[in-house]
């Protein structure tokens, strides 16, 4: 049989590094290919690199050559229609390089926030290549950066988000569990909405030995918290779990790799 080639696009974003080096350590360093629109940064990955920038599709046929399994990692632009766009020319440039898998890095359903990913899902399923859809949360890493600036100054952890449940991930569970689904034929076809560990800014408070206290919240934040009092970054399943074969890292755990917990 001749030997697959996987590759990963948007691989110099942290998610995409994590993938690459996962990649290179299951199945060797000669069958991964790392994408990036700027190739010299993706050098200490130690693998292939090609150049292949979103915005410029014939560059995207030509990366994806001779590739059989893609990691599509989702493009990290704001605005939906160029997002939808740019996401379009992968689907676009994998079918024309005979493509035959690709895994997706969608994102929760969530109004407002969905538009291309749902777009890119439709044009997946109207393609060529058996694909697997990843429906990422929100990452936990922004949530503990903001709690220990809390924390480390003395402050109440002060948050809005009524005591509900949040179940975002980690960027490092998050790509494991990619390469799992890449890894995996038996995932092709199939939707994953992937969540972590429920928490709460109460829990988190009482672990850094502060007070836990309701009042506002401004900037980027306080809209992820008026997500979470709506119930939108709750949602709950064994989906990231069962990837990746063991219990996903919680927000407790990533507090403690910076911070000593009561």
């Amino acid at each position: 049989m001749p030997t697959e080639l996987f590759a990963v696009t948007a691989a110099t974003g942290a998610l995409g590094r994590r993938a690459v080096t996962q990649l290179r350590e299951r199945v060797g360093p000669d069958q991964v290919v790392a994408i990036a629109r700027d190739p010299y940064r993706a050098r200490p990955l130690a693998v292939a690199v090609r150049h292949g920038d979103y915005d410029v599709p014939d560059t995207l046929v030509e990366a994806f050559a001779g590739v059989t399994r893609l990691l599509f990692v989702s493009s990290p632009e704001l605005d939906p229609a160029r997002r939808t766009e740019q996401h379009r020319a992968v689907v676009v440039a994998a079918e024309r390089a005979g493509v035959t898998d690709v895994v997706y890095t969608s994102f929760h359903p969530i109004a407002g926030l969905f538009d291309a990913h749902r777009a890119t899902e439709e044009a997946l399923a109207a393609a060529g290549p058996a694909h697997t859809v990843l429906r990422n949360p929100f990452y936990t890493e922004p949530f503990v950066d903001a709690a220990l600036r809390d924390a480390t100054s003395g402050a109440a952890l002060v948050h809005a988000t009524g005591g509900r449940n949040l179940t975002t991930a980690t960027r490092a569970d998050l790509a494991d569990a990619a390469v799992a689904a890449l890894l995996r034929p038996d995932t092709r076809g199939r939707t994953y909405t992937l969540t972590g560990p429920a928490w709460t800014y109460p829990q988190v408070a009482a672990a850094l030995g502060v007070e836990a206290r309701t009042g506002g919240v401004t900037g980027a934040m306080g809209w992820l918290h008026g997500l979470a009092r709506a119930g939108a970054l709750g949602v709950s399943t064994d989906h990231l779990r069962d990837l990746l074969g063991r219990t996903p890292a919680g927000i407790l755990d990533q507090l403690r790799e910076a911070h000593p917990l009561r």
